[in-house]
């Protein structure tokens, strides 16, 4: 519900504020009195894009802020959440400021906020049905929710939606695999390359460092075998060998122990010394015969240690890595196999959704074309009520089982024609601003697609008609107000008459300047209103009377 706006150079607006009610708000006034700007004020709080030409001349800032008052079920909070705007009390206040320099800024609960944002909030708080507007209720998409909601059709619409989303998927996946298919072939003859050219190598972990180790021993073969000998004659096999002069240095030590006994220890320990020598000299002599050097053999290595050396520049800086890199690129392959089988069961897949899909959908279809034809025929009598004697009010549905949509195969397009004669037209395209209110108002007279309270604005639903038809009208605003709230701009006095809340619009000189007023009227002036109305300004006793009868009649219907 908008509780509150206030509106500061604003058009022809000085400074003006009203307090709104829920259930039906009518506003009156002469015809060029401003009423219509409460309304383009109200439209500012949705997103509608503002212009330069809305500040009231001689002013260089205007400033439109509303207060609403949300249910605590109300969609709006979701995007509040979602924009990180915090709410309190369930209350939300938007404000606009237009600025002569095109600086204009958007605030909502004092956090400034996108346009777009603000524009997706106001279509879930406002409804806006003026004489140049195109309605949400005009686009095929809603049209088609507007026969879905009357049919009742929910259930069915989500399990269209749902094997829809699930078709999407799996289309997607299958459009990917396609789009890479000609890449992934040639990807796999690279793959298959360095496979077969890492296995020629027979590596095994570590075999480079063992390679390594390997040529350093050949290429030392000469070399080792001299040191290691050189080292075993001067431990043995020379005349004074070190074994030769420990072995003497013995024999004089037993001499010494038969001196003195306690020098046991020391032979003992020579004796441990030499035995060592003796085993080192012995591994040294072996060692230097087992020395085969072979220039065959070290060719042979340092060959595979260039077939290595090429592979690292390919394929990773060891053995180790390049076994590595072996084993990921197999998985690869095993990977682009998997996809041609996978390719394979989605195909099956798409196949096999695709046909739940159109059952589905069809199924739904045939329940849209019975509720269309019954939802047409009511409107057209709520129109035909609505003083438009001839109009055919006709909803055709059509179906395309080529174009798998979110919510099915059917388009749906509510079809108008006023005038006798004339072929029905897409309503949006042919209809006037009041026969396009009327229309809307016809529809939501039977079904509005909102489970939550919504602000709904009519602008002028009245044009062009009078009398019985008006107070059908009025009828059809009460009965839309116990659910939302309704603000009605209007200038028959059977629709104010049936108003909850009457505002009067006036519009006054005041020097040079022009000032708009809005006042909130109580049954006495009310009945003052809707006789000016009805009489213009020679009201007469009669009037009065007339104008008390009818406030009367819509307070206290016949039963």
């Amino acid at each position: 519900m908008l509780k509150f706006i206030s509106i500061e150079n604003f058009a022809l607006i000085d400074r003006l504020e009203v307090e709104f009610l829920p259930g039906l708000n009518v506003i009156t006034g002469e015809t060029g009195s401003g009423k219509s700007i409460l309304v383009d004020a109200v439209g500012l709080l949705t997103g509608n894009r503002a212009s330069q030409e809305m500040i009231r001349q001689g002013y260089e800032r205007a400033k439109v802020e509303g207060v609403f008052d949300l249910s605590s079920h109300h969609p709006a909070h979701s995007i509040l959440h979602d924009a990180g705007i915090t709410i309190e009390n369930n209350e939300l206040i938007v404000r606009r400021e237009i600025t002569a320099s095109g600086s204009n800024k958007v605030f909502v609960n004092n956090a400034l906020t996108p346009l777009t944002a603000l524009a997706e909030l106001g279509a879930l708080l406002v409804d806006i049905h003026g004489q140049h507007e195109q309605q949400h209720l005009l686009q095929p998409s809603m049209q088609l929710d507007f026969l879905d909601a009357f049919g009742d059709n929910s259930a069915q619409v989500s399990k269209v939606a749902e094997c829809f989303h699930k078709l999407s998927r799996v289309r997607s996946e299958i459009h990917q695999l396609k789009a890479t298919e000609q890449e992934k072939l040639g990807r796999m003859d690279a793959l298959l390359f360095e496979i077969d050219d890492i296995r020629k190598l027979q590596l095994r972990p570590d075999l480079d460092i063992e390679l390594e180790n390997e040529r350093r021993l050949l290429a030392s073969a000469e070399n080792r075998a001299q040191y290691s000998h050189q080292a075993y004659q001067m431990l043995y096999g020379e005349e004074h060998s070190s074994l030769s002069c420990l072995h003497g240095a013995e024999k004089t030590l037993d001499d010494l122990v038969t001196l003195d006994p306690d020098q046991e220890s020391v032979v003992l320990k020579v004796r441990e010394l030499r035995y060592l020598l003796e085993e080192i000299a012995l591994y040294l002599r072996d060692y230097s015969t087992n020395i085969q050097p072979s220039s065959a053999r070290l060719e042979e290595v340092e060959g595979r240690l260039s077939e290595i050396q090429k592979a690292r520049h390919r394929y990773g800086d060891s053995v180790n890595e390049i076994l590595a890199h072996l084993e990921k690129i197999q998985l690869e392959v095993k990977s682009i196999t998997d996809q041609e089988n996978h390719m394979a069961s989605l195909q099956r897949e798409e196949e096999a959704v695709r046909s739940a899909y159109l059952g589905l959908a069809d199924r739904l279809s045939q329940s849209r074309h019975r509720s269309a034809e019954e939802l047409g025929q009511r409107v057209q009598r709520e129109l035909v009520a609505l003083n438009m004697e001839g109009v055919i009010f006709r909803i055709e549905i059509t179906t395309d089982a080529n174009q798998l949509l979110e919510k099915g195969i059917d388009h749906v397009q509510f079809l108008f024609s006023a005038n006798p004669g004339e072929s029905p037209q897409p309503l949006a395209k042919i209809a006037s601003g009041g026969e396009l209110s009327r229309t809307i108002l016809a529809l939501k007279s039977i079904l509005t697609l909102e489970d939550y309270s919504k602000i709904v604005v009519f602008d002028e639903v009245d044009s062009g008609i009078g009398g019985h038809v008006a107070s059908s009208v009025g009828d059809r605003l009460t009965r839309l107000s116990a659910d939302h709230q309704v603000l009605c701009v209007t200038h028959l006095p059977q629709i104010a008459s049936c108003a909850s809340q009457h505002f009067h619009v006036d519009k006054t000189q005041s020097g040079n300047r022009t000032i708009i007023s809005v006042t909130h009227l109580q049954k006495k002036d009310r009945v003052e209103e809707i006789a000016r109305m009805m009489a213009g300004h020679s009201m007469t006793v009669t009037t009065r009377a007339h104008a008390s009868e009818l406030l009367e009649r819509a307070n206290h219907p016949a039963s």
